[in-house]
């Protein structure tokens, strides 16, 4: 989609939300905010970008990306300062990948790693959701209970039609590679067991983490939404917007509005979520500027996805 275009979906969201937001409510939710549960909530998100890091670096080293655990960190911390300015809540995912092949001509192979990197982390989120639906305390409104079981069974659609789109795509070069390198994965069921605890891990931190906001500002939230509140928001961002802003805050107050939660109080929370993200974003900033690592945009003499070779790529099982 156009940059114009997703600028414009951010653009007409924020403004809709500030003609209808009582900004006044909004200021005093401010007034009454608890710093140090912030800083609890910046604090933890650094580590869950770290727990992350460890995440892709298992990921890479089957598709033979030899790195060194705060090299991939850095990365990472690169990838969530794009994110600021890229499309959706994952475009700083590109810029990883880019990072990870370091002009080694294997982008096709490195955009893997971060595809099922993210991916496993997405999956996981669904399957709180889906637990959090299935024995919270909260009675939801049915479009709520809906919208996560039809979530997750397009999830569980993808997966179970990746064989099938194997077969479909064994005639075409790059595609075919690109199930390769995924069989791969296939082949290593401890680590993909490991690489999904470590999801767990930082999927439930990330819940904790607009739980800590939450109860920085007081709202009035149940502990127990907030398992649904967080992936469900989460997978919105995904859609055309400029790093999900305005996606962001209208499903804060679209899954709050049941609960009776003001959208003052929706937005409050929305906002010093995205704040604790930019909090942390602008270390990667810091990296970014003056990390010895070379820019993407550097690699002019990186070859195409068309001439993605095989070099350097190991099979051999990696002990996760």
């Amino acid at each position: 989609m156009n940059k114009k275009v997703r600028l414009l979906v951010s653009v007409a969201l924020l403004g809709w939300l500030a003609w209808c937001t009582n900004w006044t409510k909004v200021g005093q939710a401010f007034s009454h905010l608890r710093v140090e549960l912030w800083v609890a909530a910046v604090l933890l998100y650094v580590v869950t970008q770290l727990v992350s890091a460890v995440r892709w670096r298992l990921l890479a080293e089957p598709l033979g990306f030899q790195r060194p655990l705060p090299q991939l960190a850095a990365f990472y911390f690169i990838g969530m300062y794009f994110n600021l300015f890229l499309p959706t809540s994952v475009g700083g995912d590109v810029v990883r990948a880019w990072y990870l092949d370091g002009g080694s001509g294997r982008k096709l192979a490195a955009f893997l790693s971060v595809f099922v990197d993210r991916f496993s982390g997405l999956l996981i989120l669904l399957l709180l959701a889906c637990v959090a639906a299935a024995v919270c305390p909260v009675a939801l409104e049915p479009w709520i209970t809906g919208s996560v079981w039809v979530t997750a069974g397009c999830a569980a659609a993808g997966l179970l039609s990746l064989p099938w789109l194997g077969r479909l795509t064994a005639r075409f070069g790059n595609l075919r590679r690109l199930v390769a390198d995924l069989r791969i994965y296939l082949g290593l069921p401890w680590l993909l067991l490991t690489t999904s605890g470590l999801s767990l891990l930082v999927q439930v931190a990330n819940v904790v983490i607009v739980w800590l906001v939450g109860q920085a500002i007081d709202a009035p939230i149940p502990a127990s939404y907030y398992w649904i509140l967080v992936p469900m928001v989460t997978l919105l961002t995904l859609l055309p917007s400029l790093n999900g802003i305005g996606i962001r805050e209208g499903g804060m107050i679209l899954f709050l509005g049941p609960l009776g939660v003001e959208e003052s109080t929706a937005l409050t929370l929305s906002f010093l979520w995205f704040s604790v993200f930019t909090a942390v974003s602008l270390g990667g900033a810091a990296i970014y500027l003056f990390g010895n690592f070379a820019r993407p945009v550097e690699q002019a003499n990186d070859r195409s996805f068309g001439s993605d070779s095989d070099q350097g790529r190991t099979r051999q099982s990696k002990a996760a």
